[in-house]
């Protein structure tokens, strides 16, 4: 069976300079914002607890508030084409700690450009991550692959 005594917190990362294709986190696909696919397959996953968006962007800001999720806001130096993804993820851990004071087990990292991904796919990494008692998991829908 599996325990929902931990806590888990999705952060989505989206900055807003992208270079080849301009403010695509917020691009309209089928009726709605890229990102907003991520927001809402978080909030419709049994574990995720708190959804988390790091941005330095004011549209993305906004957009993110409206499906839901609280934002956290990431300084330009945070926001390079070249930037570690895990500066940025240090980041946002600090501020929920600090200025949220929210506390939580896991972090799962969701990449906005996904819109594909469900609440189920979610979930099942999810659950195969408590089952194996994992530290860490990368799950690939392109590849239907655990790393």
């Amino acid at each position: 069976m599996i325990s929902k005594k931990k806590k888990f917190i999705a952060i989505i990362p989206a900055r807003s300079g992208s270079k080849g294709l301009k403010n695509k986190n917020i691009l309209n696909v089928s009726g709605h914002p890229l990102i907003s696919y991520s927001i809402q397959a978080a909030k419709e996953s049994k574990f995720i607890n708190k959804i988390f968006v790091t941005t330095d962007g004011e549209k993305i800001a906004k957009i993110s508030k409206s499906y839901g999720a609280e934002v956290i806001k990431r300084p330009k130096k945070l926001s390079g084409d070249k930037l570690s993804i895990e500066l940025v993820v240090a980041h946002a851990v600090d501020e929920i700690e600090k200025r949220i004071n929210f506390i939580f087990d896991n972090i799962v990292l969701l990449q906005p450009t996904s819109p594909l991904r469900s609440a189920k796919d979610i979930d099942r990494a999810i659950s195969i991550f408590i089952k194996k008692k994992s530290d860490s998991l990368f799950y690939s829908l392109n590849l239907n692959t655990i790393f």
